[in-house]
């Protein structure tokens, strides 16, 4: 699968690192991979800087509106995505979407900048 999925429990951090020509299809097979590990809640790193995508907004669109009618969304985590700095306006075109009051969301260039970002986000406590 051209994105890798890891889902780190102990640091409530889900880390997807995408790789060559990805479809709608291949987005949400990785979105269901960390809500069925009960991880919509944690904070996401998405590395797509080394990918790029057949999908289009409105493909997109779905895939968000699939995650905001999951159980508890509106307790999902903080999200930071890193892109090419020469490309990427799909990515930074799908962060603008995000409604007040909804989790925050920010577009990077570089890993660590994200790193660092999601690391000064609150981290969500665990779970009962």
């Amino acid at each position: 699968m051209p994105i890798h999925v890891r889902v780190s429990h102990p640091d409530r951090l889900v880390v997807a690192v995408a790789h060559g020509t990805i479809t709608a299809q291949e987005f949400q097979d990785a979105v269901r991979a960390f809500l069925q590990q009960d991880a919509l809640h944690y904070r996401k790193l998405i590395d797509v800087a080394a990918a790029n995508t057949t999908a289009d907004l409105s493909n997109l669109k779905t895939l968000l509106e699939m995650v905001r009618a999951a159980p508890r969304a509106a307790e999902r985590g903080a999200l930071a995505f890193v892109v090419d700095g020469k490309r990427g306006d799909l990515v930074r075109e799908l962060a603008t979407l995000n409604t007040e009051g909804e989790r925050p969301v920010q577009v990077f260039t570089n890993l660590h900048e994200a790193r660092r970002w999601l690391d000064s986000v609150t981290v969500p406590p665990s779970r009962p």
